[in-house]
C-alpha cells in the first residue's frame, strides 16, 4: 500500500513538470538582462509597444502575462504585457532604452533572424520584420528598440498579407 503511494505522488509530480507553464511562470522574478522585477510598475518611464506574430498569413497570439511571474510576494518586470493584445507595457523606475530582445528574454524565448517566439523561418530564410510600416533591415532583431506606440510585426510566409497600423485610440 505504502508503495502504491509514493508511485502515484512520484507520477503525479512528473506530470506537473512536464505540463506547459503559463507564459508569465519562466524566470520566477529573477533579474534578466538588468530589468528587475518589482513589486509596483515603474513610473519615470511609462510608454507602449505593439508586438504582431504572423505564421504564414495567421496571427499568432502573444500570451498575456509575459513578465508577470506567479511568485510570492508578486512583482511585474519593467517589460511585461497584461493581456493578449500585443502591447508590450515599458513601465520602468528608470529611463533607458529598451529593446525587443530584452522583451524576449523576458519572455523565456529566442529572438533573431531565424526564429521569434513561436515562430520558426525556414532553413536558409529569414523573417520578415515591419517597423512602423517600414521593412527593417539591421543588424540584429534583438536591436529594434522599444519605442512609445512603436508598431512592431514579425512574420514568416508567404503568404505576407498587407500589415495595417495598429490603432492606439484606445490607450
Amino acid at each position: 500500500m505504502k508503495r502504491t503511494i509514493t508511485f502515484a505522488a512520484l507520477v503525479g509530480l512528473a506530470l506537473s513538470l512536464l505540463a506547459p507553464k503559463p507564459a508569465y511562470s519562466f524566470f520566477g522574478g529573477l533579474p534578466i538582462d538588468g530589468i528587475r522585477c518589482d513589486a509596483t510598475e515603474g513610473v519615470v518611464l511609462h510608454i507602449h509597444s505593439h508586438l504582431q506574430l504572423v505564421d504564414r498569413g495567421r496571427n499568432v497570439v502573444l500570451p498575456a502575462y509575459i513578465g508577470i511571474p506567479s511568485v510570492q510576494p508578486a512583482c511585474l518586470y519593467w517589460l511585461h504585457t497584461h493581456d493578449a493584445s500585443g502591447i508590450i507595457h515599458i513601465e520602468s523606475p528608470t529611463k533607458r532604452p529598451f529593446t525587443l530582445g530584452e522583451f524576449f528574454d523576458v519572455w523565456g524565448k529566442s529572438l533573431s533572424w531565424s526564429s521569434a517566439g513561436p515562430l520558426h523561418a525556414p532553413r536558409g530564410a529569414r523573417l520578415r520584420i515591419i517597423v512602423n510600416g517600414h521593412l527593417w533591415k539591421g543588424r540584429s532583431p534583438r536591436e529594434i528598440l522599444l519605442r512609445n506606440h512603436e508598431d512592431i510585426t514579425i512574420e514568416v510566409g508567404p503568404p505576407f498579407p498587407p500589415q495595417h497600423p495598429f490603432n492606439w485610440s484606445g490607450m
